[in-house]
């Protein structure tokens, strides 16, 4: 009987696994793409990936600034008359971009919005705001004006004219909820990905999942990443959305002391384990530039960055040497206390 059973479980492995299969599918929300790899039964698939579309989209109704009835639309209409009562996870997420905000300096700042109007990037022809367009509202750009109520979960602004926009959070809080919801399902591995933003899960078929970063100015890969469970990885980049106008490239990655769109990087990808994170820092290390991103990387250890600046020099976190495999002639400058070591 031990014998018949020993082979009779190798087949039986063998059928589990036939039926599963690589299930992809995808929907446009939160004003991107959201795509999803699923290995599984294709049944159990269909259904998970309608639960995480179904999420996504609750998640947009949530913190849209173009539906009435979002929260994020509520607060940038009423605010600045007064506190204004929004979800608990509406305000987690603003007490979360607020707390980051603290820490880099306001590199990362949700009242961007607030400039919102004056850079059209599909206005054809595309011309940029003058000086004096963007200082007369510069001053609304300050996320210390935003007075959030932590016991009521209330929102008011400090001065009128302001908005708050969760557009470099609120992709990687959706990917996160993605694969909470995959794991509760039981799905073991699989990827969620929106707008570059991604995190994955388990592997694909044994071996480790694989993404590639584009070149920011070529039709190319600049390299291949391997991730392990649970990393995470976001990119900002200017080739994103952008117009050019008398030769120069504007894009909407705002630089909230300026005005103006952010100089230094071409494109910043950071890795963690918390697609928020990634998320959030990648858009605050891009506004940083190098000189402050250097230093502040100093003390965030546990970002893992791959940094491509103006003239396409590229830095690679050390700790990632070791899952990049290169499709750049380029030399490659390592950073990091290895790579200083």
């Amino acid at each position: 009987m031990k014998y018949k059973l020993c082979l009779l479980l190798p087949i039986m492995m063998l059928f589990i696994s036939c039926r599963e299969q690589v299930n992809r599918f995808s929907r446009p929300l939160l004003g991107t793409i959201i795509n999803l790899t699923i290995i599984s039964d294709e049944s159990d698939a269909i259904s998970a990936a309608d639960e995480v579309f179904s999420e996504i989209e609750r998640i947009e109704e949530a913190m849209s600034p173009y539906r009435d009835s979002s929260d994020v639309y509520r607060i940038n209409r009423h605010a600045f008359r007064g506190p204004v009562p929004v979800s608990g996870e509406t305000a987690a997420l603003i007490r979360r971009s607020l707390d980051i905000s603290a820490e880099t300096g306001g590199a990362f700042d949700i009242t961007f919005a607030s400039l919102s109007g004056l850079w059209n990037f599909r206005k054809k022809p595309f011309v940029p705001p003058s000086a004096r367009e963007v200082r007369a509202r510069l001053h609304l750009v300050d996320y210390r004006r935003v007075v959030l109520d932590r016991e009521k979960n209330t929102v008011r602004f400090a001065s009128g004219g302001m908005k708050i926009g969760l557009g470099g959070i609120a992709k990687g809080y959706a990917v996160k909820r993605g694969i909470d919801i995959l794991r509760k399902r039981g799905i073991r591995d699989a990827i969620v990905e929106e707008g570059g933003d991604l995190q994955v899960m388990g592997t694909k078929y044994g071996k480790r999942w694989v993404t590639g970063l584009r070149h920011p100015r070529e039709e190319s890969l600049v390299l291949a990443l391997k991730l392990d469970d649970g990393d995470s990885i976001a990119t900002s980049g200017d080739y994103e959305r952008f117009a050019m106008y008398k030769g120069r490239r504007y894009h909407h990655i705002m630089d909230p002391r300026t005005g103006f769109p952010a100089s230094g990087f071409s494109s910043v990808s950071v890795v963690s384990s918390d697609p928020v994170v990634s998320d959030s820092y990648a858009t605050a290390i891009f506004v940083m530039g190098p000189e402050r991103s250097r230093e502040f990387l100093k003390k965030r250890e546990d970002l893992k960055v791959i940094l491509i600046d103006r003239n396409m020099n590229i830095f690679i976190s050390q700790s990632l040497k070791k899952d990049v495999t290169l499709f750049t002639k380029r030399e490659i400058s390592w950073t990091g206390r290895d790579a200083e070591e």
